[in-house]
């Protein structure tokens, strides 16, 4: 089998989340999307919330494989072990052999393959390997974000404090803790390709803002990203035609700057709670840089929610442009 496929599309069963569609988008000739989710908007059926389709498979996830020879590195390993399987056989059907699983950071829709990737090194920031296992008994509970449980829960083993060099055959991999989105971030750059991966950092259409309590100082720090020599950016949540054709300018940085810079301006603002997605992203949209996808409206209601209790009685901070 070839890695060259542009795109396939695949359904099979599982148990603990919706149908897999996997899509397989070739980025050029060392690096893959493996794409799943993102299904057309249906009315939810009352008690059937779970956190792998409501809040990951909703809004669409990627993962990505660099890859050369037989050498491959996994980035991200889906909400399930299914996916996570799928990838893997996908791979290994094209003649990988060696794998090395870096993870972005903590969240569930993250690691919840892991255990596909329990015989090799797994990497991630110390900051992570710390919140998994303070988190381990709930998460294989099923009660850290609710069902599904990630049982067993297969935790990084390998951790790093700091930019960290690794090498996919001849290609440099740069490993970059970030304390963007949560505070034990790690992208991927690769400067031959001047590629970012940028994990949950960036999405389109919004970030989720999951450490409320962090947002300025998240803030700061994405804007010196936005000073890195960056081509093409791929999220792990975005538009699977944005991915398929190369990934996302840096206006996509733009798009989340201006997104949270009005999030927390507009926080002591009397209708706050009431904006709209459209409200907030509507020129980023109109620019091009963003689309709107039905899945992130939840998330905007529950962004505004809890930038307004952090801020509720602290001063608007002053933010730089």
């Amino acid at each position: 089998m070839s890695l060259a496929l542009a795109a396939v599309a695949i359904a099979m069963s599982q148990t603990s989340a919706g149908e897999i569609n996997m899509r397989v988008f070739k980025i050029n000739d060392h690096l893959i999307s493996f794409y799943d989710g993102r299904p057309a908007q249906t009315p939810r059926s009352p008690g059937a919330h779970n956190w792998a389709d409501y809040g990951a498979l909703d809004v669409g996830v990627s993962t990505y494989v660099i890859h050369r020879g037989d050498r491959a590195l996994v980035y991200d390993t889906f909400p399930t072990a299914q996916e996570a399987r799928w990838v893997r056989d996908y791979l290994a059907k094209a003649g990988i052999k060696h794998f090395t699983l870096v993870n972005s950071h903590w969240h569930l829709d993250h690691v919840g393959g892991n255990a596909v990737y329990a015989d090799v090194d797994r990497i991630a920031t110390d900051r992570a390997i710390h919140l998994l296992n303070a988190k381990k008994a709930a998460i294989e509970a099923g009660t850290e974000w609710g069902p599904p449980a990630i049982n067993p829960l297969v935790e990084p083993n390998i951790g790093i404090a700091g930019p960290t060099n690794f090498y996919v055959e001849d290609i440099k991999v740069e490993l970059r803790p970030v304390n963007i989105h949560s505070e034990d971030g790690l992208v991927i750059y690769l400067p031959s390709d001047r590629i970012l991966l940028a994990g949950d950092t960036l999405e389109d259409t919004v970030t989720f803002i999951a450490e409320p309590e962090n947002v300025v100082t998240q803030y700061e720090n994405m804007q010196a990203l936005r000073q890195w020599d960056i081509d093409r950016i791929l999220p792990n949540h975005g538009n699977p035609d944005v991915i398929a054709h190369g990934g996302y300018q840096k206006t996509l940085i733009d798009a989340t700057l201006d997104y949270l810079r009005e999030v927390i301006v507009r926080s002591h603002d009397p209708d706050y709670l009431q904006g709209t997605l459209e409200d907030y992203v509507g020129d980023s949209v109109n620019k091009g840089w963003v689309s709107i996808w039905w899945a992130y409206r939840e998330p905007h209601k529950a962004n505004l929610s809890k930038v307004s209790e952090v801020f509720r009685n602290r001063p608007i901070p002053e933010l730089q442009h």
